[in-house]
């Protein structure tokens, strides 16, 4: 009975930070993470690890211009480009195992 109640409260605040974030067609997985039909764009919000854990987005995902010290919790795939420059990163490890578009880390550690 608790586990359930833990994965309501789960539930919720994905909820609610996709909507903080702007994120709008996605679906939660079995393991919290989320499915993106579309872009994800969050960036410049002073970030030091992401708000969400991601699986796979469609579109877009730029996590650029924050203080991102890991890229763990960054989606599996992206149907689009990967955007996390301007960050703190010193590794690629939890980056994207396949990307469509783009690829950009510089600025970086």
């Amino acid at each position: 009975m608790i586990k359930m109640f833990e994965q309501f409260i789960n539930e919720e605040e994905t909820h609610m930070l996709c909507r903080e974030y702007n994120i709008k067609k996605y679906s939660i997985n079995s393991d919290g993470s989320i499915d993106v039909n579309g872009n994800v764009f969050i960036t410049n919000t002073n970030l030091t690890k992401l708000p969400l854990k991601f699986n796979k987005v469609s579109g877009i995902f730029d996590c650029s211009d924050n203080l991102l010290t890991t890229l763990e919790d960054c989606p599996k795939e992206v149907g689009g480009g990967f955007y996390c420059y301007g960050n703190q990163l010193t590794s690629l490890e939890g980056c994207p195992k396949e990307v469509g578009g783009g690829f950009n880390c510089s600025d970086n550690r």
